[in-house]
């Protein structure tokens, strides 16, 4: 808490009135409101709270002393009535005391106002409402500076002005109009106005909160409705995804492939897009491309597959949900980076990512499980002496760093010798 905080307080009891009952009774409302009443009107993220109308009524009754002291009892009421901790009370009591002080002391100079003991019942005149008006523009401009905005870390003056609300005035204009009216019958002494402030409010507070409940039950509701349609897209998704795995079996069957290699061009395809930073869905949709990438050959005579199972198994899985980047994976995945593949002669970037990824992959795998098969390093040497025509350097390179060789991919068995 600021140094002017205490200061502020002190010079505030100084100069406030006596006897004070008045000032007691207004100091009182303040304190209980905050409980009962803390954030009756919420204009975006700001709360505005009916403890306003009791500042403003001190503020014209007692002047600036009474406005301090109302704000404190403000702030305290409020820190206790949330259980804050030491910090956010601080930043709580500081715009509660430092807010009125500045717009108390602002208003009665431009109002030229005088308070004095007894100086009530209160004279109402062009100048009254004049300071009362600036009070209010004054406290609202502070609050939002010394306010929850300003608590942000990457807060800027400009952002004040960019979460400026017309609303937010209105409400500061309708709560001041009950404060004047406050004052106005407490300058005549007549202190059963203070009941007819707190209880009505209090019992609008207590119907916001229960339709408050009633709304949170509500989203409760749907956010249980939400979670049960995300389970059940869930488990059409796994339902999917081994469809899937089971297209790929079929596949290594219908070719007459090693069992499996089509889940090792998959796997080896997601560590080369993990490498290269694909992540979350796009690396699975990653690996349903590659997966599915020779998926055409199943609907294609075995006499015209060469080129033709491309563009087949594309168009067989180009309707389904998200199967756009899968569908392009399929169609491509046989182009090179000079423009010599198949079946659209694509050149470099006319590729998308994932496609040069299986493209990679396919070559790896084959290269290690055809017959006479190379070693791990072999494989990507062949690869990388490939590179500049057909390959993304990027992916081979990658492609070196996500297999992991095994020692037998790299060392000559050796006979052990007793």
């Amino acid at each position: 808490m600021p140094a002017a905080v205490p200061l502020a307080l002190g010079w505030a009891v100084v100069h406030a009135p006596r006897p004070a009952g008045t000032l007691a009774a207004l100091l009182a409302a303040a304190f209980v409101l905050e409980f009962v009443a803390p954030d009756a009107i919420r204009v975006g993220r700001r709360i505005l709270g009916p403890g306003l109308c009791v500042s403003l009524a001190a503020f014209l009754l007692v002047g600036p002393a009474g406005a301090v002291l109302a704000g404190c009892a403000r702030g305290i009421g409020r820190a206790v009535s949330r259980s804050q901790p030491i910090d956010a009370s601080a930043r709580t009591m500081e715009w509660s005391v430092l807010a009125p002080l500045a717009a108390a002391l602002a208003a009665a100079a431009v109002g030229r106002l005088h308070f004095a003991a007894g100086s009530v019942p209160l004279h109402v005149d062009g100048s009254t409402a004049a300071a009362a008006c600036i009070f209010l523009l004054s406290y609202a401009a502070l609050q939002w500076w010394l306010g929850e905005t300003r608590a942000a870390a990457d807060w800027a003056p400009g952002d004040a002005a960019r979460g400026f609300s017309p609303w937010f005035a209105v409400q500061y204009a309708l709560t001041g109009c009950v404060g004047f009216a406050l004052a106005q019958e407490l300058s005549l002494g007549n202190l059963f106005v203070l009941p007819f402030l707190v209880f009505p409010i209090a019992l609008v507070r207590l119907g916001t909160g229960r339709a408050g409940l009633g709304a949170q039950r509500y989203i409760a509701a749907l956010e249980r409705e939400n979670d049960a349609l995300l389970n059940q897209t869930g488990q059409f998704d796994r339902a999917n995804g081994d469809l899937i795995e089971a297209l790929g079996i079929a596949v290594d069957e219908q070719e007459g492939a090693e069992r499996g290699r089509t889940r090792r061009i998959a796997d080896i395809a997601t560590r080369i897009g993990a490498a290269l930073g694909v992540s979350g869905w796009k690396l699975e949709l990653l690996r349903r491309g590659a997966l599915l990438h020779d998926v055409g050959v199943l609907a294609v005579p075995a006499g015209k597959r060469t080129q033709a199972h491309c563009e087949m198994g594309a168009r067989l899985v180009a309707g389904w949900r998200h199967g756009r980047t899968i569908s392009q994976i399929i169609e491509q995945h046989h182009e090179r980076l000079d423009g010599t593949g198949y079946p659209r002669g694509l050149h470099a970037d006319e590729i998308i990512l994932e496609a040069r990824i299986v493209a990679v992959a396919e070559a790896f795998v084959s290269l290690t499980s055809a017959p006479g098969r190379a070693g791990g390093l072999e494989a990507i040497a062949d690869i990388e002496g490939r590179e500049a025509g057909e390959f993304d350097p990027l992916v081979v390179k990658a492609l070196s760093q996500a297999v992991e060789l095994r020692t037998a991919e790299v060392l000559p068995m050796v006979r052990r010798q007793r």
